[in-house]
């Protein structure tokens, strides 16, 4: 088979090197983010699983004024101010209400609570009982780092997007041997930096866009701060007028009271003209004034650009089009915002659409830790001295153990969701203390095997067990078995099932198809040769060393 045009020898010499050195730099960070994401993409679907005040039916028809008058009657909501509500659906039966709350010195207080329309209870967000969902949420952008968390999530995007790009570049001359080369027989440690190269191009697409996206929120402050500065005056409103033009309702904070139609009322009215869309949230101003609009933010989760905010003035429902974005009538901004959004979270597509991305996601964790072990195969060799090789191999070590003890980290969480107490005070540091403290005990842990086989399968291996525990605990603490609620709250049965399957397959490859390695990875003494002579490293000729996935083959 012929090849395809490749690059000059400099400037393959060039990206190769610049691939590689940005790879490496990024490696464990863009593991952590792919990893944590994956599972993210199901929120909601493990909060059900996670907090019992989500197990419950969701109740139709349901009066959406009592709920927000009722969380008002605790938290005293200033109606004057925006006041969101997010409607229940099947996955979360409940109404969450974010707002401003009236305060005697006029200060900026901001409460969220949810209300559970089943038994009237009133949880505050701020301190919510469960944990799962939401950690493992915000470490997929680095939050719990405070202040630049998310804007290091943005610039590891931002270095994934350029090796990606120089990724495609250094192999595109030999794409089409090596996608044959993927199933053909041979020396498997190439087969596997074929595989490296041949997954990474299936799934560049979707690679490209998280690294575009994943950039685009993590740095939009750095590129909207000029904009503000230069275009608009420093007014960051104007900025914002242009993406959510509800923003510019003018209310008169003295405008009488009135007996204004109700939110379902104005629901059903705005579900009128989007009959398969549904309502995700409203945004009030002025609630129960006579110049009160509300803007509802409603979707059919059947497109990209399925999105649309209709504002409706409350006391007649008439639309307020000056302020309404519409799919088919929304200017650039807003489009383009919409479109990012929902292509990041996998909002259109339904269920398969989030299985699919997930599945992308673990091949892209499977992609870093191919290339992480074969940016050090490259080195292990004698154009190195024996400290390089032996810095090589730690820097490795350190990467594998981070990476790989997130499996077993997660099962942790899980598990103590489940085993802490719901009523416990502080309960939610308790559970990320946990979930933080193994994760960093498990990569200790991994140091102290110098095989990096040894740390696969010993992960695994602990990851396997932990996970089979997952669906018992929760079966023991809650009484919701797999059949006990497969036709009541299947996304709780779901979840067992999926960590169910994890740890059956872990132990099923650990023990049946991984073998440790009878040799040590660490790097022997030995004559040093010089490492000053820059020598071009044709990508065909790295041997990748057993990866995570490796069948049983006795390679080692």
């Amino acid at each position: 088979m012929k090849k395809l045009k490749g690059l000059g020898r400099r400037t393959y010499n060039v990206l190769f090197h610049t691939h590689t050195v940005a790879g490496i730099v990024i490696s464990f960070a863009l593991f952590v983010i792919f990893y944590a994401g994956a599972f993210a993409l199901f929120r909601h679907e493990i909060q059900q699983w996670e907090n019992p005040d989500y197990r419950q039916p969701l109740v139709k028809d349901l009066d959406i004024d009592h709920a927000l008058l009722q969380v008002d009657s605790v938290y005293g909501i200033d109606f004057t101010q925006r006041v969101n509500v997010n409607f229940p659906k099947p996955d979360m039966p409940v109404v969450k209400v974010y707002a401003q709350q009236k305060t005697e010195d006029s200060t900026a207080t901001f409460m969220g609570a949810y209300y559970s329309p089943n038994n009237e209870k009133i949880q505050d967000i701020k301190e919510p009982l469960t944990t799962v969902g939401d950690t493992i949420y915000f470490l997929h952008y680095f939050r719990q780092i405070p202040a630049v968390g998310l804007y290091i999530s943005g610039f590891v995007a931002l270095f994934f997007l350029f090796a990606s790009i120089t990724g495609l570049l250094i192999h595109w001359q030999h794409l089409l041997t090596k996608f044959y080369a993927f199933v053909k027989e041979g020396k498997w440690k190439v087969i596997w930096t074929n595989a490296h190269t041949v997954l990474g191009v299936i799934s560049l697409p979707f690679q490209l866009m998280y690294a575009v996206t994943g950039a685009f929120f993590g740095l939009l402050i750095l590129v909207l701060l000029p904009v503000v500065a230069l275009k608009y005056d420093g007014d960051q409103s104007k900025v914002l007028s242009k993406i959510r033009p509800f923003d510019n309702y003018e209310i008169k904070v003295d405008a009488p009271a009135a007996d204004n139609m109700s939110l379902a009322e104005l629901g059903k009215q705005v579900l009128a003209d989007y009959p398969e869309a549904h309502i995700n949230r409203a945004q009030i101003m002025n609630y129960g004034k006579e110049d009160a609009a509300a803007l509802f933010a409603i979707d059919n989760n059947q497109g990209v650009h399925a999105m649309a905010n209709i504002v409706v003035r409350m006391r007649d429902g008439r639309v307020l089009e000056e302020y309404t974005q519409r799919p088919e009538q929304s200017g650039y901004a807003y489009g383009v915002l919409a479109y990012i959004f929902k292509l990041h979270f996998a909002t259109f597509g339904g269920i398969p659409l989030r299985i699919l991305y997930f599945v992308l996601s673990m091949v892209t964790c499977f992609m870093i830790v191919s290339g992480i072990l074969i940016w050090r195969t490259a080195r292990d060799n004698k154009r190195y001295t024996f400290k390089q090789r032996l810095f090589h191999h730690r820097v490795t070590k350190w990467y594998l153990a981070i990476c790989l003890s997130m499996f077993p980290a997660f099962a942790i969480i899980f598990v103590a969701n489940k085993l802490v107490p719901i009523g416990l005070v502080d309960r939610v540091a308790t559970v990320n203390s946990i979930f933080f403290l193994s994760w960093l005990g498990l990569t200790l842990l991994g140091l102290l095997w110098n095989k990096y086989s040894q740390q696969n399968r010993n992960y695994l291996i602990i990851g396997g067990f932990l996970s089979l525990l997952i669906p018992i605990v929760n079966g023991i603490v809650t009484g919701d078995w797999i059949w006990n609620v497969w036709h009541t709250y299947e996304w709780v049965a779901y979840v067992d099932v999926f960590w169910l399957l994890a740890g059956l397959t872990a132990l099923y490859i650990s023990f049946f198809h991984l073998k440790v390695k009878t040799t040590t990875d660490k790097p022997q003494a030995e004559e040093e040769a010089s490492a000053d002579t820059p020598v071009i490293e044709e990508e065909n000729t790295v041997e990748a060393p057993i990866t995570m996935f490796k069948p049983k083959l006795g390679l080692d």
